[in-house]
């Protein structure tokens, strides 16, 4: 049996602005904030990856020890679950995607997940999935 892979949830719809992305549930209103290394475990997540895989990616790209990066990545994949932004799957496992990098690695910053609700009313008001899907807020794959 291969190990769960996770994927960005069909109701939801997410854009990266200026390192910082921002995610909206359509189904409930509410809309997130990942920061810290959240952005590039979320870039790995649009691929459906498996949570090793994450981890092996964040190794590579950020100075810290894997005994450092994989509880936080665990803890972020916990949050991204329960608020229902993310789901598992299990497939075949494919090759391991890389995050793009340079010579030097970036200090490591524990991914962050932030939940708002105060726009809750106007992002259930607006018919915000019927937006074309070639601008914002671009579904996910």
């Amino acid at each position: 049996m291969s190990e769960p892979r996770f994927r960005i949830g069909p109701e939801i719809v997410h854009e990266t602005v200026d390192g910082e992305v921002i995610a909206i549930d359509l189904t409930s209103g509410s809309y997130y904030s990942l920061a810290g290394s959240g952005p590039a475990v979320w870039e790995l997540l649009v691929l459906g990856v498996s949570e090793a895989e994450i981890g092996a990616a964040l190794a590579d790209r950020f100075e810290a020890e894997q005994a450092e990066i994989g509880p936080a990545v665990s803890a972020l994949l916990d949050q991204l679950r329960e608020n229902g932004l993310i789901v598992s799957e299990t497939e075949v496992a494919v090759e391991r995607p890389a995050l793009a990098s340079s010579d030097e690695k970036a200090p490591f910053e524990t991914p962050r997940l932030e939940r708002y609700n105060d726009m809750k009313d106007y992002f259930l008001l607006d018919p915000i999935h019927e937006v074309d899907t070639a601008g914002w807020p671009r579904p996910a794959a």
